[in-house]
């Protein structure tokens, strides 16, 4: 029988109904639904709206009306006669992200590709038949899946389009525990208890007594644990390894369980396509490398571990900082792929020709370097050797992206294991505030997560424009460049010398623009004070800019 539910909020119609690729824009994800509609063709555009509504709209369709009414001017409106959320499928300006924001009213974007009515169907269904929905849903994580395994995506991309629509960490694991992907859901609270999962690695896996379990032979089952669901992924009756779709703090629903059965099927047959490939290649492949070994067993003995990373130019005595590198595929590419393998041999021939003899690996899809120190704080070589490594691996790239992390210094491989979690955390940075494939060191780590955490953002715009603003003004006045040249001095550690070869200008011309800022600003540059809070109101600028432009965009 069909149950007809009175109300569902944004976050669940997000993951159940929306098509996928769907993103909240602003309001809050609680707000309840009652119901969902159309913007009419023609005048009048909204229905007898009762209140509780999810409305539907293309700016598009709006914009082929004779007199077409801003899309502002259509949130409002909804905003007044108590509409709970607005779709859009459509360009999204900054200043109908203000509006929204103004209102508090939940805006989400729709994906270019999303039809309308088909969006209004699944949303009524979900209200009118739970199952079935949920059903279409599973449905179409498959179909997802299979075509990015149709691509040679690969598990990473597959695991990464699993957890944003389940909202949930996943991650695969081997036969024997050893972690092979995960995926991360796009809200950063997760990111803690996916972590600490993938460390669990073998003892993860033996709590479910994998020999006692012969069923697995014949019948697919889900696992129930306290860490979530798990499925065993099965070929022609073998066990390849284990799915599991991660609890994260509550307890997985009926959907994320049908979205496990649904899926494991397509992450088997991509395993055994991988085992077939490392099977044709594997008299050319090295040795599996240390770093693997040290980054996939937490509880492994260092002493034995250190004695092999010495015959790879490893020092137990030297510092260290981890640098991670990344590879994100473009959601449209198609054949050819830039694995982790060959990130890592493009590294180690970069830095064979400079001389340079460092540890490099791979753990699961990242190519991890270890770049030694002479001092912890000497730090000037080690972003200058990131930022050469970054351009060339992002050169070789036939599509998609490079991102790269760097943990703070350490000593010994136990300390090191702090610094390669800190290059992981690190490498969401970009993705989360720029938008573009940059390299984060661990300084920028904790000065965003810090802003992050700051949810209104008046505060952080009146910040940027205590600071800012009088360099604004003079630099739009006079066509000036003053505000990048104190970006450049504060990146360069306030080396005049650096600062003028980054910028191109004369030693005396930075003399005389820093000396301007000096003025303009009317404050004392020499006070540590000054510095920071300038530093600071740059990045915060970049941070906001950024947002917009990303919101802009969608």
């Amino acid at each position: 029988m069909n149950v007809v539910t009175t109300s569902i909020d944004v976050k669940t119609l997000l993951k159940l109904a929306l098509p996928i690729g769907s993103r909240l824009i602003t309001g809050r994800p609680e707000t309840p639904v009652s119901w969902v509609c159309n913007l009419r063709p023609r005048p009048p555009f909204f229905p007898d709206l009762e209140g509780g509504e999810l409305v539907l709209v293309s700016t598009n369709a709006l914009a082929n009306h004779q007199k077409p009414p801003a899309l502002e001017d259509v949130i409002e409106q909804l905003a007044k006669a108590k509409a709970s959320a607005l779709g859009v499928r459509g360009t999204l300006t900054p200043h109908t992200h203000r509006i929204a924001r103004a209102y508090n009213f939940p805006l989400i974007a729709l994906p270019d590709r999303a039809i309308l009515p088909q969006v209004e169907r699944a949303v009524r269904r979900l209200f009118t038949n739970r199952q079935a929905q949920l059903a279409q849903r599973a449905f179409e994580i498959q179909q997802t899946l299979q075509r990015h395994a149709a691509s040679h995506r690969g598990l990473t991309t597959m695991l990464n389009a699993l957890a944003r629509i389940v909202d949930r960490p996943v991650v695969i694991h081997d036969r024997r525990g050893n972690v092979l992907s995960r995926g991360l859901p796009a809200s950063r609270e997760h990111e803690q208890d996916s972590h600490l999962a993938l460390a669990g690695g073998s003892s993860f896996i033996c709590r479910f007594d994998i020999e006692d379990r012969a069923f697995y032979e014949d019948n697919w089952q889900v696992i129930e644990s306290p860490a979530g669901l798990t499925a065993s992924l099965v070929h022609e009756g073998h066990v390849l390894g284990f799915v599991s779709v991660l609890s994260a703090g509550d307890a997985p629903d009926d959907f994320d369980l049908l979205a496990l059965e649904y899926s494991a099927p397509t992450f088997a047959r991509e395993l055994v396509h991988q085992q077939n490939a490392s099977l044709r290649t594997e008299r050319t492949l090295p040795t599996h490398d240390w770093i693997a070994d040290w980054l996939s067993n937490p509880g492994a003995d260092d002493t034995l571990l250190t004695l092999r990373a010495e015959k790879d130019n490893y020092q137990p005595d030297m510092w260290y900082a981890v640098v991670l590198f990344h590879w994100v595929p473009n959601n449209d590419r198609s054949g050819n792929t830039f694995s982790p393998e060959r990130m890592v041999k493009l590294i180690r021939a970069e830095l064979r020709q400079r001389r340079v003899h460092v540890p490099v690996g791979q753990y699961v899809d990242r190519a991890v370097l270890l770049f030694p120190l002479d001092e912890p704080q000497q730090t000037q070589r080690l972003k200058q050797m990131v930022d050469m490594l970054h351009a060339t691996l992002s050169a070789a790239t036939p599509d998609g992206e490079i991102t790269a992390g760097v943990g703070y210094p350490g000593q010994g491989l136990s300390t090191l294991r702090e610094s390669f979690k800190e290059a992981e955390r690190a490498l969401t940075i970009p993705e989360q505030i720029w938008d573009t494939p940059e390299v984060a060191f661990f300084g920028d780590l904790s000065l965003y997560e810090l802003l992050l955490n700051i949810d209104d953002a008046k505060i952080l715009s009146h910040f940027c424009t205590r600071w800012l603003s009088k360099l604004v003004e003079y630099d739009a006045q006079h066509r000036t460049d003053l505000l990048l040249t104190l970006n450049a001095y504060f990146e360069n550690n306030g080396n005049m010398a650096r600062t003028a070869h980054v910028l191109n200008i004369h030693r005396n011309t930075l003399v005389y623009r820093m000396s301007r800022i000096t003025e303009i600003i009317e404050l004392d540059m020499e006070d540590p004070n000054v510095r920071l809070n300038l530093h600071l109101a740059l990045k915060i600028q970049r941070m906001l800019c950024t947002a917009e432009v990303a919101v802009g965009a969608d």
